[in-house]
Formats: C-alpha cells, sequence, structure tokens
C-alpha cells in the first residue's frame, strides 16, 4: 500500500470537476469488482439516479480522486432522500478511514440542504461496506434478489409459453405511474418512476390492455438490458400476460444481457416468474437507510 498520511487527504465537493476525473475514479474503485461501466454509461446511471455533484464528495490526494461517495436527491417514500450512488475507493488507498470521512461531511452537507433520509444498497456478501454503513448509522430496511439472463434464450424460453392475444403499446411514464397499484412492492430507488422520468428516453415503456382496460406493464432501459419494472392486474395473473410483455421488452433490448434488479426477496410470485422466464439469481443487496436530524 502507498503510504499517504491521512491528513495529507482533502474532502471536498464534486461541484465544477470535469465528470472525466470522475468517471475515471469510479472505473478505477470498481475495476476489482464485476462491473464494466464506460464513461457514457456512466453518465446515463447517474442522471437516471439524480446525482448531484454539489452534494457528492470526494477525498482528493495530490488533486486526483482516491475515493468518493456519489448522492443523488430526490423524493422516495413522501420525504426528500438522499441515494447513495455510488461508493468507491481505488485500491491502494482502501484502509485508510476514507468512507467515514467522506459521509461524516456529506451526511452534514445533506442535512443543510433539507434531506431528511439517506439511502443506500449494497451487496450483502461485501462485509466490509456493510460495516462501515452499520457504523455510520444505517439500518437495513429490505432484502433485494437480482437476477439477469441471456437475453435470446430468455426470448427463446418466452416465446414457447402460452400467451394470450393482447394489445401492447407504447405508453408514457404518467401512464406507467398511474397503474403503480399493479405492483407488489415499493421499487428501489433507480426503478422508481421518479427516476425513470429523469431520463424518460432512455426507456421503453409499454401497456397490455384487454380491450380498453389496462391489464399489465413493463419498463425497460433498452441500452443497458435492464428490466426496470413489471406488472400484471393481481386478477389477471397466470394468463399469459406477464410473458407477452417480457418478450416484447427483451426482443427491444439491444443488450446480450437481460437484468431485473432489486427484486423484494419477500415478493415470490415475481422470483418465480422471473425464473421460470429463464432468468437466475446473480446477486443479493441490502437496502439500508440512515434518518438525518
Amino acid at each position: 500500500m502507498i503510504d499517504h498520511r491521512n491528513s495529507d487527504i482533502e474532502i471536498r465537493s464534486l461541484q465544477g470537476l470535469p465528470f472525466r476525473k470522475v468517471a475515471e475514479a469510479f472505473i478505477n474503485a470498481f475495476s476489482d469488482y464485476a462491473i464494466t461501466l464506460d464513461e457514457q454509461s456512466l453518465a446515463a446511471l447517474l442522471k437516471r439516479r439524480g446525482a448531484r455533484p454539489d452534494l457528492s464528495f470526494a477525498a482528493f490526494a495530490d488533486d486526483r480522486i482516491v475515493s468518493f461517495i456519489i448522492n443523488g436527491v430526490g423524493s422516495y417514500n413522501g420525504q426528500t432522500t438522499a441515494y447513495d450512488t455510488g461508493t468507491g475507493t481505488i485500491k491502494e488507498f482502501r484502509g485508510l478511514g476514507l468512507t467515514d470521512r467522506i459521509f461524516t461531511t456529506a451526511a452534514a452537507a445533506l442535512v443543510n440542504a433539507g434531506v431528511r433520509s439517506y439511502l443506500l444498497e449494497v451487496l450483502t456478501d461485501n462485509e466490509p461496506a456493510v460495516r462501515i454503513y452499520t457504523r455510520q448509522g444505517f439500518s437495513k430496511v429490505r432484502d433485494f434478489d437480482c437476477f439477469t439472463a441471456d437475453n435470446s434464450q430468455a426470448i427463446a424460453t418466452l416465446s414457447g409459453k402460452n400467451m394470450p392475444d393482447l394489445i401492447i403499446t407504447h405508453s408514457s411514464v404518467e401512464n406507467i405511474a398511474s397503474l403503480s397499484g399493479f405492483m407488489d412492492f415499493v421499487p428501489s430507488w433507480q426503478n422508481s418512476v421518479s427516476s425513470i422520468l429523469r431520463n424518460p428516453e432512455g426507456f421503453l415503456c409499454l401497456t397490455a390492455y384487454d380491450g380498453a382496460t389496462p391489464i399489465g406493464f413493463g419498463v425497460s432501459e433498452t441500452a443497458y438490458g435492464d428490466i426496470s419494472l413489471l406488472a400484471v392486474d393481481r386478477n389477471r395473473r397466470r394468463q399469459g400476460i406477464g410473458s407477452a410483455i417480457l418478450l416484447r421488452l427483451l426482443e427491444q433490448n439491444r443488450c446480450q444481457r437481460a437484468k431485473a434488479l432489486n427484486i423484494d426477496n419477500r415478493c415470490r410470485e415475481m422470483t418465480l416468474f422471473l425464473e421460470a422466464s429463464g432468468f437466475e439469481l446473480s446477486c443479493r443487496q441490502y437496502e439500508m437507510i440512515k434518518h438525518l436530524p
């Protein structure tokens, strides 16, 4: 490890910093994780999650970002909430307590900005990160399961199923929001309608109808294969409607892998549906929250 005294490392916001410097730090920090992002896809991710450079902070060593927390801000469950869109430290600067220092600075700034809750997700097997967040006052709220599938194989699996003759049309995000009562659990931050509205042109929104009656919907971020939302009227389930919507979404994906992230693991019905559609569990996450003064 490089010998750096913590006192030599400055904590300051990302306001006014060229995005290429932020992207370089993000990509370097996650280079030893199973995460593949380039500058363009990172920009799309941060836009969707509501990133605020003025309320995001980093540790700088010789004007180089060596650790960071990028925060988004928005309304979640009726409260002004900050969302940790990404926390990382480049390998040679780990173990110096930089994340704790950045969290302390960020929390104070968020309180001054009127934020009342601080939300994040963390892989359940990332024990060092879970310890940091617990130490910082975060508590576990929900367990999320994340699923992936080979896009073409999932299409083949779904194509073999019996499906009803439905009208499935392009829809607006606002129309999708009006059908939120079909959902069995509150979507995670990144899958919420608010997040989708930050970059609606990046999403394919579909609504299924029986005549003039909406009976289901689905939303996908087609460039990245991300199935963000999928739900069917409770009175019309087990009729192939969800399969028909999912098939249409996958046919428009421009990515070899399809993803369904942050499924509340109490929703067994969705888990069984995804597994029957060719998806496999890829990882688990905790949703954690800290209530600010």
